[in-house]
């Protein structure tokens, strides 16, 4: 894929290749798959090359396998899709009750597109290894600047929840910082920030909650209530659909 150079990026022009085939062949298949006409996929796309010339990355702090995609799923999705590096903490997997959860955790974010990495803190124990949960989260703060990071609300009542939180506004002082809303922990909460998603956003995120079969005994584990949640947010917004957030603590310049 080139473009002319002095070109607006409306006017690019593509070259096919064998080496561009097979981008060419996943590009249609995407289109297709989420009902999109292909010209305006490929010039998003290519503006998007334009427009950024470094990739700008989003760490999610995720307590326990599946409370990103339960929190955030749709908006991960989303910003990959936009050109974001993406990249997921699951503190615990739980493995003492769960031995399969780290493999559903893996086949999840091939499905999301993300990077992750597994901890081996011990579920329900957080307030104990706080100290080295903070000195987790500060060492991978010093590895990387990352422009945005998800972690779950303030509000949070779940105690593992809580603690990660609470250590990311200590470690993260520079970015922007947003919680995630996870309904069934929160007795109240207060979202005043708004991602606008659309159906195949939600698909991504109902195809990679699909891969924790270990945890669809929970009662709101279930489609219908993924799409509830997702629905009236995008009321809120008058947008088809949307998850909400928690301002934390927001860095205009990284974003604008």
């Amino acid at each position: 894929m080139v473009w002319k150079k002095g070109k607006k990026p409306e006017q690019y022009l593509f070259t096919i290749t064998d080496e561009f085939s097979d981008n060419w062949k996943s590009f249609k298949k995407e289109a297709k798959d989420n009902n999109q006409n292909i010209s305006e996929l490929l010039r998003n796309t290519v503006t998007s090359k334009l427009k950024n010339n470094t990739t700008k990355k989003a760490l999610v702090l995720s307590p326990h396998t599946d409370d990103a995609e339960l929190g955030c799923g749709g908006t991960i999705a989303k910003l990959i899709e936009e050109g974001w590096k993406v990249h997921v903490i699951y503190f615990s997997a739980v493995a003492e009750r769960y031995p399969n959860l780290v493999e559903e955790a893996a086949n999840s974010g091939k499905i999301l597109g993300i990077t992750h990495e597994v901890l081996d803190f011990h579920t329900r124990f957080f307030p104990r290894d706080r100290q080295e949960i903070l000195q987790a989260l500060y060492d991978h703060s010093r590895s990387i600047d990352y422009d945005l990071v998800f972690t779950p609300t303030t509000t949070d009542i779940h105690q593992d929840h809580g603690v990660v939180t609470a250590e990311a506004k200590r470690a993260f002082r520079n970015c922007t910082l947003l919680g995630y809303e996870l309904p069934w922990n929160n007795l109240s909460v207060s979202l005043n920030c708004f991602i606008p998603l659309e159906e195949r956003h939600i698909k991504k995120k109902i195809l990679a909650l699909d891969c924790y079969d270990s945890q669809k005994h929970n009662p709101y584990f279930s489609e219908k209530f993924f799409r509830s949640v997702v629905k009236m947010r995008g009321i809120q917004l008058s947008s088809p659909f949307a998850e909400g957030f928690e301002t934390i603590k927001v860095r205009l310049d990284q974003l604008l």
